[in-house]
């Protein structure tokens, strides 16, 4: 056995390559996401060693069983010791002549190697071996490709995460959809729109927040909960809590303070009410008065406080909410991404399936675009629409619009719709012509004069020819125009 010592000495020499390996895993630009994703969970994993080993160098720094001060008397009183420790080493290896010694270091390197480098060397190791011609000279050593990324990780990395949470890109709340949408006061709503309102609970009736309702907010928290354990390793769960129970109980004081507590709440039916009349007929039916006598037999049966039953819940409520804007953007990401795979085909979501690394992303600024020789319009996701969809949308066609300041519109459907927009408005009230229906169409500066030129000769013809057309009879049955019949009515001959 190793003398504290040698023990502490060990545990220091782990913390400074453990400390180094995570410094080396986090200089590493990776670009797909199963590798960020592994580096993370590497990390968690190193930094729990960490941990342990500085518990062990502080349970040794404390010496509660004294045998550290005892080694260092022993140390000073001279080289007896030194030598009966090192006549032990001596002996230990006489009995094992051939044991071999590995260095630390070499547990270490893989934590320097890229693994998207080590994949790429590798595929151009096999393409050489391949040829038939170099294949006397070729060998591939997998010692040199070794990374921190292992089969037993990529296998790990498939069973962790359900179909729709895409290795942690998104979330999955189908089964808290469903319970959602059996609770009382819910309508039943598509999973897309319960991604809107899955954290307002505020539009939940106070009356239908019971057990049930209970029971789907721990069903959401623990979800969340184990959400960060698999795809935010480096989360700080315990610490988010303990500030979510520290906010809560803040803000809980001010709201009992204000008078804000439930108060409709009956203690022996576990039931809240909206309204005080409801209440009261419920105090006073025969179905309450069952239940106290009923409870007043039972010894043993403990009823929760409307206070406490409101606190519970509450408290479920924020933290839900809580872990909701640690999560950021990802409740929206999945609803885009719904919404996104409800318009695919069915042979374009097995290929996603299949090919789920090939939606990569990377934080470095210097990266390349997307691959887009058609130039292709960009979807939400930044990277190029399928080509059958811009075929049928018609996008490969253009127009151009003089008015709009030669603006450019792909497809027809985008550019008709331009002409009922505000910035199209503006710019012909600009040059003085109404932004009616029969300008619609008409893109040409010039052409919009021209026809709003005749448009308004044709109204003040129109004008006078009212003036013209119109006839008017007298009382002797004289026929006269407009103009006329006014012009002698004035002057009182008729």
């Amino acid at each position: 056995m190793d003398s504290i010592a040698e023990q502490q000495r060990q545990a220091y020499e782990d913390m400074e390559r453990l400390e180094q390996a995570v410094v080396d895993l986090m200089l590493q630009k990776l670009t797909k996401h199963r590798y960020r994703l592994i580096r993370e969970q590497k990390i968690s994993n190193l930094l729990d060693q960490i941990q342990a080993r500085s518990k062990l160098i502080t349970e040794l720094n404390l010496d509660e069983s004294g045998l550290r001060a005892k080694e260092m008397h022993m140390v000073g009183t001279g080289f007896d010791s030194f030598y009966a420790q090192l006549d032990k080493v001596r002996a230990h290896h006489r009995r094992n002549p051939e044991l071999s010694v590995q260095p630390p270091e070499l547990d270490y390197i893989k934590y320097t190697r890229n693994p998207e480098e080590a994949d790429e060397k590798r595929r151009v190791l096999e393409a050489r071996l391949r040829d038939t011609t170099n294949v006397e000279n070729v060998e591939i050593d997998d010692t040199e490709l070794e990374t921190f990324v292992s089969e037993g990780d990529m296998d790990k990395l498939e069973t962790m995460f359900s179909g729709d949470e895409r290795f942690g890109r998104y979330v999955d709340l189908n089964e808290q959809h469903k319970l959602y949408i059996n609770l009382k006061g819910t309508s039943t709503i598509s999973y897309v729109e319960y991604l809107n309102v899955c954290t307002r609970f505020g539009d939940i009736p106070a009356a239908a927040k019971d057990n049930l309702y209970v029971e789907y907010l721990r069903s959401l928290a623990a979800y969340f909960e184990s959400y960060f354990a698999r795809s935010m390793p480096l989360f700080d769960l315990p610490k988010a809590q303990r500030e979510a129970d520290e906010a809560f109980e803040k803000e809980w004081a001010e709201r009992k303070e204000n008078e804000m507590d439930v108060e409709l709440f009956c203690e022996p039916c576990q039931r809240t009410f909206e309204k005080e009349t409801t209440y009261k007929a419920h105090m006073s039916s025969r179905k309450h008065q069952k239940t106290v006598d009923r409870l007043a037999k039972s010894t043993c049966a403990k009823t929760e406080s409307r206070v406490d039953h409101a606190k519970r819940i509450a408290r479920l409520e924020h933290k839900v909410q809580c872990y909701v804007r640690a999560l950021g953007s990802k409740l929206s990401d999945t609803r885009a991404n719904v919404q996104r795979r409800q318009a695919l085909t069915e042979d374009e979501r097995m290929h996603e399936l299949h090919d789920v690394d090939e939606i990569e992303y990377s934080d470095d600024a210097d990266t390349a675009h997307a691959y887009n020789p058609l130039n292709l319009p960009l979807g939400w996701d930044g990277k190029p629409i399928p080509f059958w969809l811009y075929k049928l949308h018609g996008l490969s066609v253009t127009f151009s619009c003089e008015i709009c300041g030669n603006s450019v519109y792909r497809g027809r459907s985008a550019y008709e719709r331009h002409f009922q927009e505000p910035r199209h408005a503006s710019n012909m009230r600009r040059l003085g012509i109404p932004n009616t229906r029969q300008f619609h169409g008409v893109a040409s500066i010039s052409e919009a004069l021209e026809l709003w030129a005749r448009v308004d000769a044709e109204k003040k013809a129109e004008d006078v020819d009212n003036d013209t057309f119109e006839e008017y009879e007298d009382a002797e049955g004289n026929v006269f125009s407009k103009k006329t019949y006014f012009d002698l009515k004035r002057q009182g001959l008729i």
